[in-house]
């Protein structure tokens, strides 16, 4: 727990990026993995957000363990809010950019999850259960990563309707010519 509240603080202090040390979970099973950054989230929904993937992880013999670790993969997360135009349904955007010990990106993870109503903010609506479900698809798709499968190769679809609900799709291989990571994400809401 005191990683925990080391790493809301440094959120706290940093913006909506975490950049500051992840909360650290046991490391006795399976491969590890470390969450480098998680963008977009409010202080308040990193928090929940820590906690579920910590849950969820250990529920697939994953350990989520700070950065300054060796973990087996490190993930750069980030999520977009967004209210679908002429109502009040929000849904959250996601991607995971998965990096093995190489350094070098095995996969690309991403999704749409519907979050219901929201109020005046698209996050008010990210409940644990959405932030659950968001989870459960990044780690499946690094669950099936680390065990040495694929997922049918899939382009990119278009933004979901806001009733779909959260898929990880295993990109094809990429080459290193088409692999920049420098690369910004950009979400659109339509």
């Amino acid at each position: 727990m005191h990683w925990l509240a080391l790493g809301a603080l440094a959120l706290m202090t940093a913006g909506c990026a975490a950049e500051g040390p992840s909360p650290t979970a046991s490391q006795g099973f399976g491969p590890t993995v470390a969450f480098e950054s998680v963008d977009g989230p409010p202080p308040q929904v990193f928090d929940r957000l820590v906690k579920v993937l910590e849950t969820e992880g250990a529920s697939r013999h994953i350990s989520v363990v700070s950065r300054e670790a060796n973990p087996s993969y490190r993930v750069r997360s980030y999520y977009a809010a967004q209210t679908k135009r002429g109502t009040h349904k929000a849904s959250i955007a996601w991607v995971w950019d998965v990096y093995g010990g190489d350094q070098s990106r095995a996969v690309r993870l991403s999704g749409t999850e519907p979050a219901g109503t929201a109020g005046a903010d698209a996050w008010d609506a990210a409940n644990d259960e959405v932030l659950r479900r968001i989870s459960q698809a990044g780690l499946n798709g690094l669950t099936n990563l680390v065990n040495g499968g694929a997922a049918p190769a899939q382009p990119a679809p278009p933004v979901p309707e806001a009733d779909n609900p959260a898929v990880a799709a295993l990109p094809a291989t990429e080459t290193p010519e088409t692999d920049t990571p420098g690369q910004a994400l950009a979400f659109s809401g339509q």
